[in-house]
This record gives structure tokens, C-alpha cells and sequence, in this order.
């Protein structure tokens, strides 16, 4: 399967997730690619796409949320996972996991462990695995 793991940032915590997302999948033999927000305009060339952002007041940025949703008709035909990370206090889902059809929404705080993050991709490659 091929996983295309994007975030709205070029650096930060969310940046952080992204990669150690990546890096877990890859450990389970799964092809990633990590990209920004430019290659969601090639994301049907990927059976499944990671998207991660960062999040003020449990919201992603209106720039983000505009670009999901115009993207949403073609990414609700792929496994799609999204994440967020802000204050610790963020765990509202947003609007855009069901009209992405996202499996799974996750909440990160911008200190979150290594284990953590790497739990959540070992969940997301059980997912794969169930639809390969």
C-alpha cells in the first residue's frame, strides 16, 4: 500500500508527528511519502493519505479546512487519517472526519511521546493490513 503523509506545517510539532508516522509505517513495510499540503493535489496517486495540522482553539486554520474540503470528494474514496495538534485540552472532532470518511481523528498534545505517536501508526497500519 502506498501512504501519502502530509502536514500543514514545514516544521513543528506537527512535522514531528508526520515524520515519526512515516517512519513506523515504513517499519511495517508500508510505502510512505512525506509531502505538504501541495502534493494533496496528487494524493489519488496514493491508496491512503495521513493528514496532520496544527489546531488553535480545537479548530485547524480556515486555509486548512478550505483545503481539505475542496479535496473532499476525492479523498473520501481513499483510507484517509486525520490528526491535530494543539493544547492539551483539544479532543473535539472536527467537521471534516465525516466528510473526509477519515477512519480515525487523533488529538496530540505538541509534547506527545514517541510511543504515543508510534501507537497510533501501529493502529493505522492495522488498518491497512485489514484492507490490503
Amino acid at each position: 500500500m502506498t501512504v501519502l503523509v502530509v502536514t500543514d506545517s514545514s516544521e513543528g510539532p506537527a512535522q514531528k508527528i508526520a515524520r515519526l508516522v512515516a517512519d513506523a509505517l515504513g517499519e511495517r513495510d508500508i510505502d510512505v511519502t512525506v509531502g505538504d499540503t501541495s502534493d494533496l493535489e496528487r494524493s489519488e496517486e496514493f491508496e491512503g493519505v495521513v493528514f496532520g495540522g496544527e489546531v488553535d482553539a480545537g479548530e485547524y486554520s480556515p486555509d486548512t479546512v478550505e483545503l481539505l474540503s475542496s479535496r473532499a470528494s476525492g479523498l473520501s474514496q481513499q483510507l484517509v487519517w486525520l490528526f491535530a495538534v494543539g493544547d492539551e485540552s483539544t479532543e473535539d472532532t472536527t467537521d471534516l472526519v465525516p466528510e473526509l470518511a477519515a477512519l480515525d481523528y487523533r488529538s496530540f498534545s505538541p509534547s506527545a511521546g514517541e510511543d504515543e505517536v508510534r501507537s497510533w501508526a501501529a493502529f493505522i497500519a492495522d488498518e491497512i493490513d485489514g484492507h490490503s
